[in-house]
């Protein structure tokens, strides 16, 4: 059984300020391992250790992308039952009403894919340059205004990292990815993942939104 670990990190414009919020990894477990179809080899700088023609990057038409975006936006539009957050105190919520569907947009996924292959190198938020995630927006040619990032390794399917990134038994500190997957002002969202088996959790995958 393969242990599983998700990070995150928001952004958000106040004033001209920018604001970053981070939440410590969390873990779970998958026993699923089968690999993907709608995928393409990935390909980067020789010299890093790792393999590229054995490296699968997964993005827009994948089924397993798919899954995991159906799976957000059915989350999202579920009720306030269920779009809802811990507040700081951990005893008041956060009720989201009527939050519209994100849109699944092929050019932020092209900045998840990105991101989803340099976390073969580093999972962090960090890039493996030393930049923030962000600057992988303009990187991959993208000018939309980026609210946030969720990362996560070892999950095989969309379903999985989705219930995953809910964190339904977390308090506030835990939920920073329920609060990215329920944001009301981001609209579009790009999902990717990369499959390695010579590597320690074998899936990465990478989420970014924007709006």
């Amino acid at each position: 059984m393969k242990r599983r670990f998700l990070s995150l990190i928001l952004f958000a414009f106040v004033a001209t300020a920018l604001l970053f919020s981070f939440s410590s990894c969390s873990k779970g477990s998958d026993d699923d391992d089968d690999e993907d179809i709608e995928c393409s080899n990935g390909s980067d700088n020789a010299g890093d250790g790792i393999d590229w023609s054995q490296v699968t990057v997964c993005g827009y038409s994948n089924d397993e992308v798919i899954n995991c975006f159906n799976a957000i936006n059915s989350f999202r539009t579920s009720g306030t039952s269920n779009t809802w957050y811990w507040n700081q105190d951990n005893s008041t919520k956060t009720i989201l009403n009527n939050l519209s569907t994100f849109e699944l947009n092929q050019d932020l996924c092209r900045v998840a894919e990105l991101r989803a292959k340099e976390l073969l190198k580093n999972f962090s938020h960090t890039r493996p340059n030393g930049q923030d995630c962000f600057t992988a927006y303009s990187d991959a040619g993208v000018s939309l205004s980026a609210r946030g990032e969720c990362i996560a390794a070892g999950y095989s399917t969309g379903a999985n990292v989705t219930l995953g990134w809910r964190e339904d038994n977390e308090n506030y500190n835990g939920q920073g990815h329920r609060r990215i997957l329920l944001a009301s002002d981001a609209t579009k969202v790009g999902i990717a993942y990369v499959y390695y088996p010579d590597s320690r959790y074998h899936y990465y995958w990478a989420l970014v939104t924007a709006n």
